[in-house]
């Protein structure tokens, strides 16, 4: 994977993220922070890097600078980060690098989110916490580490004035929006700024670094109904009066389809056999992953589906809805003109001698109507989830190393710590709501992913 660009605009700030590899506790006694706190203070002047907020934790250390030059942060970072390795090593005897990789960084546009990005990193500790520089800030205490911002040094004349401005911004309540818009910038690696000054440095870098709509999923997924429907038209009274239905018997139709969308009410009894997971686009919706990378999984050789229940998605086949070009809330019914369910000669009629829709037909479109209704109260639980922030990218892989060998990536699963730090309001209404049902049966069906290597290696021999 092509390392993330790192963006330098003179003297615009950013925040920045170093973490330590598998939570390996990166301090184990006060003596190990004084000596990474001397490093910081020592590196960040050699290096002019001007830190102005700070916060060093058992696991990581995060910070507000502003370098001086392009270069300036990088050989900060390297030398913080090798001389604490070498330090650690030695003390603990030990080996090998303490970090998850490299540091992730985000550029900021200060006039707009400096005090924010400020109060969320200091607000990480308790008020009687040694390794912050939320001393410095808030109560005017003695720090070679921090250098206050210009944004900082003009809430006041004197220090004692600007730790008291400080004060009243920084008991303020967070706005929840701005601080999950601040991790995800930080963690995407993007730039945290309003939409005219993301313009305003695209235009003067030449790049594009505004967030990309992680379109592959949507694309996928019509990418499959295109592989499920080879001939998609309008059901026509006129043109299609003498077509006749027959039952959906085997599901061959459907081999090639690598996941498929489901319902709400559908995640327990599908993810009773396949694992049940969000795609990781802008709006995430509920698939059950069928394949790992390969054969569909789901379709046995006889074109049957091997789980007791088959998802609405299939079953709606050879029909589908869609919405007009003029009107996209107007649908209309469409067939797969194509497809063996059809016949002339037999099978049950879809319209009436007199044109009318037959019993056949009519109870098609209901199945489409109820199931397009679940498509579209799942989206709004699937967005509603993936805004509390309790989502986390995941991949299915085999071997590690240079030997791994990624098999299914582009979705997401629920982290259960992120999901009981919730407020018990809003566990409480989802719970009333049956949401959590739904996150219940989700995590459940992960346990699945093993069945799909049994399964996979059952057809091998």
């Amino acid at each position: 994977m092509a390392r993330k660009v790192r963006i330098f605009i003179k003297d615009a700030s950013q925040h920045i993220l170093l973490k330590s590899l598998d939570a390996i506790t990166l301090f184990q006694d006060a003596n190990d922070y004084e000596t990474f706190l001397q490093m910081i203070a020592t590196l960040s002047e050699k290096h002019s890097v001007a830190i102005h907020a700070y916060v060093v934790m058992p696991h990581y250390f995060e910070f507000l600078a502003t370098p001086a030059d392009a270069d300036a942060l990088p050989k900060f970072m390297q030398s913080l980060g090798r001389g604490y390795v070498a330090y650690f090593n030695k003390k603990y005897k030990r080996k090998g690098t303490l970090w998850e990789g490299r540091y992730k960084a985000s550029l900021l546009q200060d006039s707009v989110y400096l005090f924010d990005v400020m109060r969320y990193i200091e607000k990480q500790s308790s008020m009687d916490y040694s390794y912050t520089s939320l001393h410095r800030n808030l109560f005017k205490k003695v720090d070679a580490i921090v250098s206050p911002h210009r944004l900082y040094r003009e809430l006041g004349f004197t220090d004692e004035q600007r730790a008291k401005v400080y004060a009243e911004i920084f008991h303020q309540e967070l706005d929840k929006e701005r601080v999950r818009f601040i991790k995800h910038c930080l963690t995407k690696q993007l730039v945290t700024a309003d939409a005219d000054f993301l313009q305003a440095i695209e235009q003067k870098l030449g790049l594009s670094l505004r967030a990309k709509e992680r379109g592959r999923p949507k694309k996928e997924i019509q990418q499959q109904r295109k592989k499920m429907y080879k001939n998609l038209v309008v059901l026509d009274k006129v043109q299609h009066k003498a077509l006749k239905l027959n039952p959906l018997k085997e599901l061959s139709f459907a081999k090639d389809l690598k996941f498929l969308p489901v319902t709400a009410s559908e995640v327990a009894l599908v993810g009773a056999t396949f694992p049940v997971v969000f795609t990781a686009d802008a709006e995430p919706k509920l698939i059950a992953l069928i394949s790992l990378g390969g054969d569909n999984l789901a379709i046995n050789h006889e074109g049957k589906w091997i789980a007791p229940y088959v998802p609405s998605f299939i079953r709606k086949y050879p029909f589908s809805l869609a919405g007009t070009k003029e009107n996209p809330s107007q649908k209309v019914i469409l067939i797969d003109e194509d497809s063996g369910l059809f016949s002339k000669t037999k099978g049950k009629q879809l319209f009436t001698k007199d044109g009318t829709q037959s019993e056949t037909l009519e109870n098609a479109i209901k199945f489409l109507t109820a199931q397009e209704k679940e498509m579209t109260i799942t989206a709004n639980v699937a967005k509603l989830i993936a805004k509390s922030g309790i989502l986390e990218e995941r991949e299915i892989s085999v071997g590690e190393g240079e030997e791994k060998k990624v098999l299914v990536n582009g979705f997401q699963v629920v982290n259960r710590e992120k999901l009981h730090a919730l407020s018990d309001d809003i566990l409480a209404d989802w719970v009333r709501k049956g949401i959590i049902t739904l996150i219940d049966a989700h995590i459940k069906s992960l346990e699945n992913i093993q069945t799909l290597f049994n399964i996979a290696h059952q057809r091998q021999n």
